[in-house]
C-alpha cells in the first residue's frame, strides 16, 4: 500500500517508454514507519521494503513490491503487483494501470485490487484510485473505497527537494471518509536517498490512528 509509489515509478518509465528491450530495475528501503494514506501499516514500527520494476517498452511497465506489516493479526507481509501504461500528450503525463494488494500470511482472504488513472503537468500530479469488488470468500462482494491523491513538487533548495501531498479516502463502510496529508523533504547523501516526512490523517474512526507521524526513510535504487 505505498502511496505515490506507482505514479512515481511510472513517471520514471515515461522517458524510456519507447525502448524496445525490457529494462529491469530494483529498489530497497528502510523506514521508521510504513505509513499508507496517513495510517501506519506497521503499528508505528520500522519496515524493510523493496521491489523490482520492468520497463516493457512503448510506455508499458510492471512491477512487484513488498513490505512487512503489522495489523495486529496474522498479516506480517504485504506484496503488491502492478502493471500499467504511462505516456504524455501535449505536455500532460498520463498513467493508467491496475494495482493488486496481497497479504500472503493472512489467515483470511483480505487481498484487494485498485485501478488507477493519473495525470501530471508541471509541479502537480493527480491520481484517482478506484476500488474493485474483492469477491473473496471472507469479504464477499466488497471494495475498500476510492482514493484521490494530489501531489505538489515544491522545488529544490540547496540540494533538498520539497514536496506535499493531500489525499481523500472515500471509504465504503460505516467509519466515514478520511483526509490525509504529507509534507516531505528529500536529498541524496552517502550514496543513498533520504526522506523526512510529516504525515497526518483527520478521521480517527476511519484510520484507527489519528496521531501525526514523523517518518525517516532511507532508500536505494539498484
Amino acid at each position: 500500500m505505498k502511496l505515490l509509489k506507482t505514479t512515481a515509478v511510472a513517471g520514471l518509465l515515461v522517458a524510456s517508454g519507447a525502448a524496445s528491450a525490457i529494462e529491469l530495475s530494483g529498489n530497497v528501503a528502510l523506514t521508521t514507519d510504513y505509513v499508507w494514506r496517513g495510517v501506519s501499516q506497521t503499528d508505528g514500527s520500522p519496515a524493510i521494503q523493496g521491489g523490482f520494476d520492468a520497463d516493457l517498452g512503448n510506455g508499458l511497465y510492471a512491477g512487484v513490491w513488498g513490505s512487512n506489516v503489522d495489523f495486529g493479526g496474522d498479516e506480517s507481509m504485504e506484496l503488491d503487483v502492478y502493471a500499467g501504461w504511462a505516456g504524455e500528450f501535449n505536455g500532460v503525463g498520463v498513467d493508467v494501470g491496475v494495482l493488486h494488494y496481497a497479504y500472503p500470511t493472512s489467515g483470511t482472504e483480505t487481498d484487494f485490487t485498485e485501478v488507477y488513472v493519473g495525470l501530471s503537468m508541471g509541479m502537480f500530479s493527480l491520481t484517482q484510485y478506484f476500488g474493485l469488488d474483492s469477491g473473496s470468500d471472507d469479504l464477499g462482494d466488497y471494495n475498500l473505497g476510492d482514493y484521490t491523491d494530489l501531489g505538489v513538487d515544491l522545488g529544490e533548495y540547496n540540494g533538498v527537494a520539497l514536496s506535499a501531498h493531500v489525499g481523500y479516502f472515500d471509504l465504503n463502510d460505516n467509519t466515514g471518509d478520511a483526509w490525509d496529508w504529507k509534507l516531505a523533504a528529500s536529498t541524496s547523501m552517502f550514496g543513498v536517498d533520504w526522506e523526512v516526512a510529516y504525515t497526518d490523517v483527520d478521521n480517527a474512526d476511519a484510520a484507527n490512528d489519528d496521531d501525526p507521524n514523523l517518518v525517516l526513510t532511507v532508500s536505494k535504487s539498484l
